[in-house]
């Protein structure tokens, strides 16, 4: 039994089954059932079964979850206890970025980092929110992530940075910001790409298209920015963004955008970590965004707000 094993069941069992937890790990489905199954092998005993939904545990399985689950503990705390003999060394950290975040905040922060925090070492991965949180509860080497409205667990810090608004973001032809906020029902009879589902921007608008009845026109689904750029560069299709996703565009007169509101749509950025982080890291980390965010909320370019009370 090897410790790279106990962690791989652990992410499967988190996951819900092999092909989200492989997905996540950046592993084959094959190479991860057949660590499964030397697991199983090497224990003498059935720890999972499958079926058509995922995964179940069976009885051995719950078993070995909580012992397996205390072991990467205790390993963590092992790492943790001999952090402050590393002194400056560097600390290398994976983080994950949405689009939005990737424009408006990671810039900024690579370079107070290189300033502030030399030793802090970033590694970024681009993707989007629903995924970057299945990579911080799974096997994967993600550390940290920007997510939106990220659900809490236990296995996770989430530390809200700021709330802001989706904007109707299209070619000046075909949305003119002079015409101030848009109500969500004059949207839906715009033709319009989104994210495809069940992707969370997507999820919250379509919430709130039914909350009065609307529906939205949805002609294309589409994920990568640089993408949407392209689509409404030809004056084809708009699309429900935060402001800061395009804010380049829409200040050189590009695009033009209008806040949504009736109801409004609201989305909170938070930056999420493994708990596991050693606390250096992480009050690392928090030193250099928050101020970051704080300070595009003073100058307001982007549309923030402060987050809710509450959180983080």
């Amino acid at each position: 039994m090897l410790f790279q094993q106990i962690r791989l069941f652990v992410a499967v069992t988190e996951a819900g089954s092999f092909t989200t937890a492989a997905r996540a790990l950046n592993l084959s489905q094959p190479a991860l059932g057949a660590q499964a199954k030397n697991l199983e092998a090497s224990l003498g005993v059935r720890l999972l079964e499958r079926h058509s939904r995922g995964i179940a545990l069976t009885p051995a399985g719950r078993a070995f979850l909580v012992e397996a689950k205390a072991v990467l503990a205790a390993v963590e705390r092992a790492r943790a206890a001999v952090a402050p003999f590393a002194g400056r060394r560097e600390m290398p950290v994976v983080l994950g970025f949405t689009p939005t975040s990737g424009r408006t905040l990671v810039p900024d922060l690579l370079t107070e980092a290189a300033q502030r925090l030399p030793e802090l070492r970033l590694q970024l991965r681009a993707g989007l929110s629903d995924d970057h949180r299945r990579g911080l509860l799974a096997a994967s080497d993600l550390d940290a992530a920007f997510c939106y409205d990220p659900e809490p667990h236990e296995a996770l810090l989430i530390h809200p940075l700021y709330e802001e608004d989706l904007f109707l973001v299209g070619a000046p032809g075909l949305v003119d910001r002079a015409l101030g906020p848009i109500p969500l029902a004059e949207v839906a009879r715009l033709p319009l790409m989104l994210e495809q589902r069940p992707h969370g921007a997507r999820r919250i608008i379509e919430e709130a298209a039914r909350s009065i009845g609307a529906r939205l026109d949805v002609g294309l689904d589409v994920e990568p920015a640089e993408v949407k750029r392209a689509l409404i560069m030809r004056r084809g299709h708009c699309t429900l963004v935060p402001y800061g996703l395009f804010m380049e565009e829409i200040a050189a007169g590009l695009m033009g955008a209008r806040r949504v509101v009736a109801p409004p749509i609201h989305r909170t950025l938070a930056l999420a970590m493994r708990r596991t982080l050693p606390a250096v890291v992480v009050q690392g980390l928090l030193a250099l965004v928050r101020p970051i965010a704080r300070r595009k909320i003073e100058e307001g370019a982007c549309g923030w707000r402060a987050p809710p009370a509450g959180g983080g």
